[in-house]
């Protein structure tokens, strides 16, 4: 029986030496030291990439791991060959030949600086180059490397660097392996905004900022003669204005950019080998609604790795495993859970119609900084799409607004996310459409109470603009509404003599209701409402209810004209 080794490491090494399953990205390699010349028996063919480039993807998209793959290739302190034997890259000789293990290499992760006061996140950055330092010993005997840059290593190694010292550690670090190995350094930083969020949310953000603008800077500006390149990575790009002050030499490839759009990530036919090689093509279906449909680059058909790995592992223990979002509860979602804090009103409604299945058109800010991030609502969905809650979309049907000039369609991109949505707008609602009034208005429906559901529903179509009174907004903000609190609400499924709006199962009580949902400009909203229970009854909409048993079926109709709404109740059964 066909099955695949799945490993949970971020070492690249490990899951090599280990045989493990690794969807091959080493084909980026030969993609970014690019520049063939015209010569091909020219030695210097492969030129040396851009001095600084920044990689920006959602958290859990196999950045780590990349990166480490790059350390591996690269480093003059190992040996690869054999870790790299039969992946893409080992097919380009003559590249593997002039880079492979031919580089010192800086490689730190920052995703562990997250501390809620700044003395404790310097502490942890001393700590996290204090390691760095033990593996790197020789270089305190080494005749190369000048005292004066032995005794600040000694100060790292030793965690008695002050804050001035630690931010100048990356060139200290960087000048004494050049001076050792006789060549520049490759510098690897893995969630190098990481220690910025915290800080925000903290409230050290200043502090930090001028923390990492020296600590980066020191290394990456006039850095040249013990620099040879840099690869960065992180959630946001943290903008000139910040931390790269003085930096105008960053390539920035953020998921909307068309190079290496699938560097990070996988491939639909990454995943199809997967589950192929896995023993699972059975599966490819499930697997494409739950995990398909981010929207990197030129590519739409981009999956979370994270996710996928761990079905296809709890798949191969248990064949009858159901997938879940494993997203829900990653460090991915603290960002998005900060500023849910503090959303205000006007976006519930909206938030509500991408749970119903809806895009929505809005402007989107690439360069968010993380002081901005908070400070208006545009910056809410650049922040979602750009942390992977939300996705581009080409399906300006399911729009619930007009777009405009400059604005983009976002959407939820699978089943997954739409889970996480449904799981944590719970905890977003709290303040902005509290518990009791919620719990008010599903209590309204099952008891047919019009005065009340009615005022609730209202209350809601106050943060609506005209604008976006289509029918699609209406529907999709009443099945996110009721899909926060009842799992299996289902839109626009068949049952009958055609396709009901929404169905709402009260499982544990044994009852359901079926909803229809009407939208006019202008006329008699209860005659419209009284037409939409009275379609409920001539189509049969709750036949597929009857079969399966449901007792208790309420027939709800629901009309609505810009921010007004009727709602008219029949007792199915």
């Amino acid at each position: 029986m066909p099955g695949v080794n799945i490993i949970n490491t971020e070492s690249f090494a490990e899951i090599r030496q280990n045989y493990g399953y690794y969807v091959d990205k080493t084909g980026f390699l030969p993609s970014f030291l690019d520049g063939f010349l015209r010569d091909p028996g020219n030695a210097g063919r492969f030129r040396s990439p851009g001095s600084v480039t920044l990689f920006t993807r959602p958290r859990r998209f196999g950045k780590t791991l990349f990166m480490d793959m790059l350390a591996s290739f690269f480093d003059i302190t190992r040996d690869s060959r054999a870790l790299f034997a039969g992946l893409k890259v080992s097919t380009c000789e003559r590249l593997c030949a002039e880079w492979m293990n031919h580089y010192p290499v800086i490689s730190l992760s920052l995703k562990d600086v997250c501390k809620p006061t700044y003395a404790r996140a310097l502490k942890r950055f001393q700590k996290i180059v204090c390691e760095f330092c033990e593996k790197h010993l020789y270089l305190l005997a080494s005749e190369s490397v000048a005292q004066s840059d032995k005794k600040m290593l000694q100060n790292y190694l030793d965690c008695e660097a002050d804050e001035d010292t630690l931010a100048l550690s990356l060139r200290t670090l960087s000048k004494a392996m050049r001076c050792h190995y006789k060549t520049p350094v490759v510098v690897l930083i893995d969630e190098y905004d990481v220690p910025v969020s915290h800080a925000e949310e903290n409230g050290y953000y200043q502090d930090m900022i001028d923390f990492m603008r020296d600590f980066l800077s020191s290394a990456l500006k006039s850095n040249q003669e013990n620099l040879k390149f840099c690869i960065l990575t992180g959630c946001l790009r943290i903008t000139k204005e910040s931390i790269f002050t003085g930096l105008n030499n960053v390539d920035c490839y953020d998921i909307a950019h068309a190079s290496f759009s699938d560097t990070f990530g996988f491939t639909h036919d990454e995943v199809e080998q997967l589950l192929c090689d896995a023993g699972c093509t059975d599966k490819k279906s499930i697997v494409q609604e739950w995990y398909d449909g981010y929207h990197f680059g030129t590519r739409e058909d981009i999956y979370c790795p994270w996710s996928i790995m761990k079905y296809v592992r709890d798949l191969q223990n248990n064949p009858g495993t159901e997938p879940e979002a494993y997203w829900v509860g990653t460090s991915g979602n603290d960002l998005t859970k900060g500023f849910a804090k503090r959303i205000p009103a006007q976006v519930q409604n909206w938030i509500l119609c991408l749970l119903g299945g809806s895009s929505i058109a809005v402007p989107i800010n690439k360069s968010l900084t993380y002081s901005s991030v908070y400070k208006d609502i545009d910056n809410f969905w650049s922040l979602l799409y750009l942390t992977g809650y939300l996705t581009l979309s080409g399906n300006a049907a399911c729009c619930v607004n007009e777009p405009v000039s400059g604005s983009s369609i976002l959407a939820i991109p699978n089943r997954e996310v739409r889970e996480v949505f449904t799981t944590e707008v719970r905890d977003w609602f709290r303040d902005i459409l509290p518990a009791n009034e919620r719990m008010e208005l599903y209590a309204a429906l099952w008891a047919q109470d019009v005065k009340t559901f009615e005022k609730i529903l209202t209350s809601l179509l106050v943060y609506c603009s005209f604008h976006d009174s289509l029918e699609a907004y209406y529907h999709s903000m009443l099945f996110g509404l009721f899909a926060i609190q009842y799992f299996g609400t289902i839109s626009n499924g068949e049952s009958g003599q055609g396709r009901y709006d929404i169905i709402v199962p009260d499982k544990l009580s044994m009852r359901a209701c079926v909803l229809e949902c009407k939208r006019i400009p202008e006329g008699d909203l209860e005659a419209k409402a009284l037409e939409a229970v009275q379609q409920i009854r001539k189509k049969g909409y709750d036949a597929r209810l009857r079969a399966e048993g449901v007792k208790t079926i309420v027939h709800a109709g629901v009309a609505f004209s810009q921010k007004s709404c009727k709602v008219c109740f029949s007792c199915g059964s």
